[in-house]
C-alpha cells in the first residue's frame, strides 16, 4: 500500500512539474508540448528524453523520491545552465 501511495505522490509531483516546465520552457525555448504523466513514464526509457529535476534545493534535499536518470539542476541558476541544454533531446522538467 505504501508503494501505491508513493506513486500517487510522484504523480502529483509530476503534475506540478509539468506546469512548472511549461512556464520555463515557454520562457526559454518558446515551444511547449503538454504530455500526460502516463506519456512521461512511457518515455523515461527513451534516450532522446532528458529528465531535469528542477525542484528547489530544500525540496530536493528533503525528498526521498528521485527519478532514476534525472539530472539535477538548480532552478535559481536557470540562466547559467539553460543555454547548455542539449538541442537534440526532449526535455521533461519536474
Amino acid at each position: 500500500m505504501e508503494t501505491t501511495n508513493g506513486w500517487k505522490k510522484s504523480l502529483m509531483i509530476f503534475f506540478f512539474a509539468i506546469g512548472f516546465s511549461v512556464f520555463l520552457s515557454a520562457q526559454a525555448f518558446g515551444k511547449v508540448t503538454n504530455i500526460t504523466v502516463h506519456q512521461l513514464f512511457k518515455s523515461l526509457e527513451n534516450p532522446r528524453v532528458l529528465v531535469l529535476d528542477v525542484r528547489s534545493s530544500g525540496s530536493w534535499q528533503a525528498s526521498d523520491k528521485k527519478i532514476k536518470g534525472a539530472v539535477r539542476k538548480n532552478p535559481d541558476t536557470f540562466d547559467s545552465w539553460a543555454n547548455e541544454l542539449p538541442k537534440d533531446k526532449h526535455l521533461a522538467l519536474y
